[in-house]
């Protein structure tokens, strides 16, 4: 019986002693979401401020962004960030929402800014593009080390190559100013 006390005993002090850990735990789960949902927003950051000095201190050396036609490494990523600049220097990424779940962030943002230089060949049209964009991004000693993205390329592509917006609205002004033989009054 007294053996049956003891392993009892034991049994709960050990139950009251997970019991406590199970908060310290989570307390430490939750910081490391939030430390990897604070990287993403440093990326971001570093985005929209044109900053890619410190890239080397956000993302791995053999970082894999996982877009069509992308090959892995920092010094990729680091040329297509400083294109995409290059071309939209107002290019901004706004985090709409972000979650996150043990190495994984998820982000869902807006894509916005004005195409103001040449872009895949594309001569510069002074378009406003915007439009959103759903990330995935792995986090690996702190650092991103892969990503995901599913963007809405259609809407991006039909902005830039758009005549701008009130080009109808000018024409038909310009049609009004003209008398019924054609030429300009």
């Amino acid at each position: 019986m007294k053996l049956r006390t003891t392993f009892a005993r034991a049994a709960l002090i050990l139950v009251f002693l997970l019991a406590g850990a199970q908060p310290a735990f989570a307390q430490s789960r939750n910081a490391n979401v939030e430390a990897n949902k604070a990287v993403v927003r440093r990326y971001f950051d570093a985005f929209n401020r044109g900053d890619f000095s410190h890239l080397d201190e956000i993302v791995t050396a053999d970082y894999g962004d996982r877009l069509e036609g992308q090959t892995p490494g920092i010094g990729v990523i680091r040329s297509y960030l400083e294109g995409l600049k290059a071309s939209f220097p107002d290019f901004t990424w706004t985090i709409e929402q972000i979650v996150a779940e043990g190495d994984r962030v998820a982000v869902m943002n807006r894509v916005s800014g004005t195409h103001l230089h040449d872009f895949g060949g594309m001569k510069p049209t002074g378009n406003k593009v915007d439009f959103r964009a759903f990330q995935i991004y792995r986090i690996e000693g702190g650092k991103l080390a892969e990503h995901w993205e599913v963007a809405d390329f259609a809407t991006f592509q039909s902005q830039l190559t758009a005549k701008p917006k009130d080009s109808a609205f000018q024409n038909f002004q310009k049609d009004l100013d003209k008398p019924e033989g054609g030429k300009k009054k």
